[in-house]
């Protein structure tokens, strides 16, 4: 039997062997989106190194179901290939096949059993591993590299970090060295590949004020409590219904147990068939209510703390997030629940109760955040678009240039996220200039760069503001280079700009997209005729009140 790769699969495939070919490392990671098709791109890996007489792979996991969902479709792919498992929860323990399927409990300490040794290793969901050398998984690995020294790790996961510890191929005991390859969700949404998410706005959010973070993320117990407000739960409840109607496969995820069990009632007193999922629950029972939600006789499932990684169900097409999440993982884990084709599927439905579209931003946009040394908060790094100064999140304003940042938007209040969840969902508009202020614009903090230009357009009642740094040497004056033509200005230094920026083309329009608070200038048009008068600037007023033309 043949089969073709995707595109996409192909590439990050041979991204993969040109990561080897040129030396950039032995141990890569391929993020592949949830449903973009991993079971392809490790069978085709599988049937490549087949083809060398002797070699051996091994697929690491940690989850029971995880490698039987890997073989099954391993089998469906190639089903010529020469396979068992090494793990006790599935009763088999081979170690003389071509390719092991193998649990990292069973496996951990047996390194030295297999003869020959793996030369290829390939380690599913790899965002579930831990980063400290004493784990079971770096153990194993490091016993790995003494029996064959030319073994090779490939990592594959959707979310590439952590929420303790930033990026998996960073840092001091990193077991990945690098990213072969990145598989862009956004395109395969555009081209068909994976379902689009969209999202509704709702009624109420859970309130987080009262809610303390452990480690970086939310306590839980704390969260629950949040969450079960007995009003919030029913306008919840009602919500989910209402815009659930049309759709056919609703998960919902919630704070904590107690809690799932509130939702569930309240979702069953409409009328609706409900499974509860709770990590406590036998496999038997699990599996039984999974069976059903797939085969479409329970309209919903709600789960605690479950079915974020491995859970196959195309057929999702709502998902409600009723909780709130730091990890950045596990908020992309959530949403791909939802972004697997299925027949009669046009999207799928995603509701925020918990502010996390807001916390974490687009999904294809995605980055890792760090903890600081008590492990108690975030300590994210931000670059400043305009100078490239390194600030701390909190920072609203850089104080090298002035440009100031979008105040987060952690919304307790009555309404759910409502936005986009991609970042290409937000579409550009243009607006008119209607007045136009220039500025020197004073460095602040004690910083070592120059003064910048503030350039303050007024759209209406919309104000954009633009910063030109000529002074600042490298990136920033280059910026500020591309613009001149633009203006038609011939200064080079910001003393020269503020002689003649009263010359200086004014556009009619800017495009511009929202960003926050505010709206983010993605271009110009000078041809467009400005709505004001010629705009005239004289220095001296720079440490004036904002003038508006």
């Amino acid at each position: 039997m043949t089969f073709t790769l995707r595109p996409y699969q192909q590439a990050a495939i041979d991204d993969l062997y040109d990561y080897w070919a040129k030396g950039k490392g032995d141990h890569p990671l391929i993020v592949a989106p949830t449903g973009s098709g991993k079971t392809a791109i490790i069978a085709q890996l599988v049937r490549d190194v087949m083809s060398f007489p002797g070699t051996r792979v091994m697929i690491l996991t940690h989850v029971k179901e995880l490698l039987e969902q890997g073989a099954d479709g391993l089998r469906r792919i190639y089903p010529d290939v020469d396979f068992g498992f090494y793990s006790a929860g599935i009763g088999q323990k081979r170690t003389d096949k071509t390719v092991t399927f193998a649990g990292i409990q069973s496996v951990w300490e047996k390194a030295n059993e297999f003869k020959p040794s793996p030369d290829l290793i390939l380690i599913d969901e790899a965002h579930m591993l831990p980063r400290k050398a004493s784990t079971r998984y770096a153990k194993f690995i490091a016993n790995m590299q003494k029996c064959n020294p030319m073994v090779k790790v490939v990592g594959l996961t959707a979310t590439p970090f952590r929420l303790d510890s930033g990026y998996l191929h960073e840092g001091e005991g990193a077991l990945f060295d690098g990213i072969a390859h990145d598989i862009p969700v956004a395109d395969l949404m555009e081209q068909g590949y994976l379902s689009p998410v969209i999202s509704k706005g709702g009624l109420r959010q859970i309130d987080l004020s009262n809610v303390k973070k452990r480690g970086g993320e939310f306590i839980e117990a704390d969260l629950a409590k949040a969450a079960s407000d007995l009003e919030l739960v029913s306008v919840t409840v009602d919500e989910i219904v209402k815009l659930g109607a049309d759709r056919k496969s609703w998960l919902v995820f919630s704070s904590g147990v107690d809690h799932a069990r509130l939702l569930a009632a309240g979702i069953m007193k409409h009328g609706h068939n409900v499974g509860i999922i709770t990590g406590d629950m036998g496999k038997k029972e699990r599996a039984k209510i999974l069976s059903d939600f797939k085969k479409g006789r329970l309209r919903c499932i709600v789960n605690c703390n479950v079915l974020t990684t491995g859970f196959d169900a195309p057929n999702v097409d709502l998902v409600a997030i009723v909780r709130a999440t730091a990890s950045a993982g596990l908020y992309v884990q959530i949403v791909g629940r939802g972004m697997r084709l299925h027949p009669g599927k046009s999207d799928c439905l995603i509701l925020d109760y918990g502010g996390n579209v807001g916390r974490h931003g687009f999904i294809d946009q995605i980055k890792p955040k760090k903890v600081n040394s008590d492990g108690d908060g975030d300590a994210v790094v931000k670059a400043c678009p305009i100078c490239q100064t390194y600030l701390p999140a909190a920072v609203r304003t850089c104080p090298d240039c002035g440009h100031e940042f979008p105040t987060p938007q952690f919304n307790h209040g009555q309404s759910a996220y409502g936005g986009a969840m991609l970042s290409r969902q937000i579409e550009p508009e243009w607006l008119c200039v209607t007045g136009v202020k220039y500025e020197r614009w004073k460095k602040r903090g004690g910083g070592k760069n120059p003064d910048t230009l503030r350039v303050t357009y007024h759209c209406g009642l919309t104000i954009l503001h633009e910063w030109l740094c000529p002074d600042h040497g490298g990136y920033a004056a280059s910026k500020y280079q591309e613009r001149k033509p633009m203006l038609e200005a011939s200064a080079n230094t910001l003393k020269e700009c503020l002689e003649e920026c009263h010359e200086w083309r004014v556009p009619g329009q800017v495009e511009v997209v929202p960003d926050g608070r505010y709206h983010k200038i993605l271009q110009f048009d000078y041809d467009a005729e400005p709505q004001i008068e010629k705009v005239l600037h004289d220095p001296i007023l720079d440490e004036l009140d904002e003038l508006c033309f």
